[in-house]
């Protein structure tokens, strides 16, 4: 037989990394918000923190992912 189906096999989830958490974005004019997002990632640039976030901006349901000051940014379940 090929292939197989996996059975006997656990695929345990890794828990989420410490970097990536929900969010609630503030967004520009256009979009107030706030967006429900989650933070992909956390860079150092110029001696200044930013964030890779991903957002949805509704009820258009439009998905944007760009680099955010933290000041724009507030945790969810904190």
């Amino acid at each position: 037989m090929g292939g197989g189906s996996g059975r006997g096999h656990k695929h345990p989830i890794p828990p989420t990394p410490p970097s990536r958490r929900h969010c609630w974005v503030r967004g520009g004019p256009d979009a107030p918000g706030p967006h429900p997002g989650i933070v992909l990632e956390w860079q150092k640039r110029d001696d200044r923190w930013v964030a890779l976030v991903s957002y949805v901006i509704e009820p258009e349901g439009v998905v944007v992912q760009q680099w955010l000051a933290p000041e724009l940014l507030t945790p969810i379940g904190r």
